[in-house]
């Protein structure tokens, strides 16, 4: 175990109500995530679970969501499924993770977006090492966000879990460039020459975990994953909240609704 490891904290309960401790804020304030083993049930996930074959299948026209895909066609992203899909509507408006981040950024909030992270077996392709607030600063806004991801399937070394850089967030925002070769998914990324200066091997963690494990991260926190390798799929669902204070600004070529929401309605946790 390194000094980077959040697993030195005990998880919260999965009790709505109990509270994080100050303990678990400092070291998200230390390491720039948290990962709490078992916040959901296997039988809350296995109910998520049961409809993501049909949204999968579905037609971005029919339900309003939108889907990115590889270059073969397999579904990368699903997103807008906590504005079109109930369970997943519930899940963002869930206390255990609502009340969290309202009380790390310190204020209301609204869902940025959400996104359903699609890695088949054998299929699921890379994402390059980035901070969320490489993308987001373009739609002008501070970095007060915060992004809570949801495992649904197990995530191993094998099936391309997330991998993170703890503490990098105290390193603000670093210079990211455009890559539209790697995936057929335009990425912003850091350049490798800043990644040989700052990132040692010791500060990266891998998020392992099994179904209803949950990773709270900082909008700053260098991360990215590698492919699928394993005949394990690998499917996550993160929900990006934003400070209800830090709506996007007028910015030149504006990005869409489903990936920068409109719709400021604060949440309100269940």
């Amino acid at each position: 175990m390194t000094r980077f490891d959040s697993r030195s904290v005990a998880p919260p309960s999965s009790d709505k109500k109990m509270p994080w401790t100050q303990e678990h804020y400092d070291q998200f304030d230390m390491l720039g995530y948290l990962f709490m083993p078992g916040l959901f049930s296997t039988e809350e996930i296995a109910r998520l679970n049961e409809i993501i074959p049909e949204l999968l299948q579905g037609d971005d026209q029919a339900d309003q969501m939108h889907r990115e895909r590889e270059r073969s066609g397999a579904v990368r992203q699903i997103y807008l499924a906590h504005r079109y899909s109930p369970p997943f509507e519930a899940l963002s408006r869930d206390a255990r993770i609502v009340e969290p981040v309202r009380q790390i950024l310190d204020s209301e909030i609204y869902v940025w977006h959400s996104k359903i992270n699609v890695k088949d077996a054998f299929e699921g392709t890379v994402w390059l090492w980035h901070q969320d607030y490489g993308y987001w600063m373009w739609d002008g806004v501070e970095p007060k966000l915060i992004s809570v991801m949801v495992l649904l399937d197990e995530a191993t070394l094998n099936n391309g879990c997330l991998l993170v850089a703890a503490g990098s967030q105290k390193w603000g925002r670093l210079e990211h460039d455009a890559d539209e070769r790697t995936t057929s998914y335009k990425q912003w990324c850091v350049d490798k020459e800043t990644l040989k200066e700052r990132l040692s091997e010791d500060r990266i963690q891998p998020i392992t975990g099994k179904p209803g494990d949950v990773l709270f991260f900082d909008c700053n926190l260098l991360h990215g994953s590698g492919h699928n390798m394993s005949p394990l799929p690998r499917k996550t669902f993160i929900i990006a909240y934003n400070d209800l204070t830090n709506r996007p600004g007028a910015v030149e070529n504006p990005r869409p609704d489903w990936v920068v929401s409109r719709n400021f309605e604060p949440v309100s946790s269940r």
